[in-house]
């Protein structure tokens, strides 16, 4: 099992948010005790709000829209976001989402690709925006830190624990977590596995992902 407060620091919200979305039947949790608990693998969607961002996160979100990626942000952000561009991939009315969430900011006026995917939405383009979300994550995996990096933040925008993700992959956590630390496994299948779980199709892949069997 896990607890509303486990729940709400895996996926940066507040306990008391978690605990108000598990009453209003938000949240697949249940009552033990005094304690709300959610079943082990229930809850693996972060609760990510259609309220408006906080300008603060509005920034955050759209460096990360513009680099596909939560590299630059850490802790409690790191989660937030990522949950956020993993909504909004999965979403079949992305503007709509990216509305609601830049609801009385100001139009973008800039031009990296959060920026105008922001803009497109604000002016109802709605064709344009699912367009580019639907595109496959084309990356240079031509190295095993950038290899690591970027399963690291697809796992995080995916919400998969290392299990989840060895699970989808066919593999083990041990070569996930051997992914996510740069170091060797022992087959490039292995590192294809992974990788396609998360919809990432590489363009380059690192001979030194791989053990050297001599």
């Amino acid at each position: 099992m896990t607890t509303i407060s486990e729940y709400a620091a895996q996926h940066g919200i507040s306990p008391r948010r978690a605990r108000a979305l598990a009453q209003q039947g938000r949240l697949p949790a249940r009552r033990v005790g005094r304690a709300w608990v959610l079943d082990e693998g229930v809850a693996t969607t972060p609760a990510v709000s259609t309220r408006p961002m906080s300008e603060r996160t509005r920034r955050l979100f759209l460096r990360a829209l513009s680099d596909q990626t939560v590299r630059e942000v850490t802790g409690s952000d790191r989660r937030r976001i990522a949950a956020y561009l993993g909504r909004l991939r999965a979403s079949d009315r992305p503007a709509a989402l990216i509305r609601a969430w830049f609801r009385g900011a100001d139009l973008p006026t800039g031009f990296t690709l959060g920026e105008l995917l922001v803009r497109a939405a604000l002016e109802h383009q709605d064709d344009v925006v699912a367009e580019r979300l639907a595109r496959p994550q084309r990356r240079y995996l031509n190295s095993p830190e950038r290899l690591a990096r970027v399963v690291a933040d697809e796992r995080a925008i995916h919400g998969l624990s290392r299990a989840q993700l060895a699970d989808r992959a066919g593999t083990t956590p041990g070569d996930v977590a051997a992914v996510e630390a740069g170091r060797p496994v022992d087959t490039m299948l292995t590192v294809l596995r992974v990788v396609n779980a998360l919809d990432v199709r590489p363009l380059a892949l690192p001979t030194g992902a791989v053990r050297d069997s001599a």
